[in-house]
């Protein structure tokens, strides 16, 4: 027999009928019935527009202080142009002197020191001027400035900079030129103008490879716009400090060490052979350490009676201090004074294929 579901015992758990009754409907009819009513938001809107107003005012107040009062930004340092002197060489007979060959031995040197006596500005007693670095300072309302020929490219670079970002002017190298081991400035050509203004020029320096003299002047900081340029050693008409006086003076001398400390080097590059071939290059102390030593590359040796003595001297050009001297001189040269030998061997196709001529070059030390 089949058991009938317990909803049959309780009919009144399910109920198909929605329990809507009246108090509810009326809320209801009321609710659609009644106007809407909306709040007056209108002074909220007036205070957002109030303050977007105020904000606006403020921020273009700051904006024209800050384009009003905005620094002058610096003018960019212009790299000038740099040459490089190239001492005049001996051509080699029948063959292109601009070929320079780089030799295989290097020759040997000290290094170069600059002389105690060469001290820094900081180290000099100035008064009444306000330092602008090593080589400008400031006196009342003019800079004055210096060039020695020790400074540096990096050093005239800083000098451009502070005189152009202190006075209306614009301070120009149309032309550096070095010497050819980068110790001093052997050339250099200055232009200073100012537009609406004054201008002025001056050039250092000449075809003989030797350090300029230090050269300066000074320019206004003022609207007036007065300069002056011209040698800072000598007889002194632009009123130069004597800081400044004293930074060329021991500049020059400085160079003058340098110079005086590498006078073999410069010798040698000014009076060697220059032209296509191989090259060895040996200094003359290796030679007196080894005595007996023979290497053929290397041109000559020191024989046991302690003179020079050359490997086949029948094909051979002697050069000592780059003059041409018969071959049976070099016994005559004293090998103390021997500083160095370049060794040039080039193709001589007259003698034949495989055939080489020889240059023996000797440079004695210089007094």
């Amino acid at each position: 027999m089949k058991k009938k579901p317990a909803f049959w015992h309780r009919p009144e758990q399910f109920s198909f009928v929605n329990p809507f009754g009246p108090r509810f409907l009326k809320n209801r009819i009321r609710m659609m019935n009644q106007t809407a009513r909306y709040r007056r938001s209108w002074p909220v809107y007036v205070f957002l527009l109030a303050l977007v107003s105020l904000v606006t005012t403020m921020a273009a107040v700051v904006k024209q202080k800050r384009k009003t009062g905005a620094p002058v930004a610096a003018k960019p340092v212009e790299k000038p142009v740099i040459t490089r002197s190239a001492i005049p060489k001996k051509a080699m007979p029948g063959k292109d002197p601009k070929t320079v060959e780089k030799p295989v031995i290097t020759l040997i040197e000290r290094p170069a020191t600059v002389p105690d006596s060469v001290r820094n500005l900081a180290g000099v007693t100035v008064t009444d001027i306000e330092k602008q670095s090593r080589y400008a300072v400031r006196k009342g309302d003019r800079i004055y400035w210096v060039i020695t020929p020790k400074m540096s490219f990096k050093e005239l670079a800083e000098l451009k900079q502070i005189i152009e970002n202190d006075t209306r002017y614009t301070f120009d190298f149309t032309e550096i030129k070095f010497d050819p081991f980068q110790l001093y400035i052997d050339a250099i050509k200055v232009n200073v103008h100012k537009e609406k203004g004054g201008s002025g020029s001056t050039d250092e320096g000449d075809e003989s490879d030797e350090p300029i003299k230090s050269i300066g002047g000074y320019l206004s900081r003022t609207e007036r716009g007065e300069l002056g340029i011209g040698g800072v050693s000598g007889a002194d008409n632009l009123g130069t400090p004597s800081a400044l006086k004293q930074v060329a003076e021991e500049d020059e001398k400085a160079v003058a060490g340098l110079i005086a400390q590498n006078r073999m080097r410069y010798f040698i590059l000014k009076n060697e052979l220059s032209g296509p071939g191989s090259s060895r290059q040996i200094i003359g102390q290796w030679l007196r350490d080894n005595p007996g030593r023979r290497n053929e590359e290397l041109g000559v040796f020191i024989n046991t009676e302690n003179r020079l003595q050359l490997y086949q001297p029948e094909n051979v050009t002697l050069l000592i201090n780059g003059r041409e001297m018969n071959t049976s001189e070099v016994t005559q040269v004293d090998s103390k004074e021997l500083h160095t030998v370049i060794v040039k061997d080039i193709q001589d196709g007259p003698s034949g294929s495989g055939r080489k001529k020889r240059y023996v070059q000797l440079f004695m030390n210089q007094p």
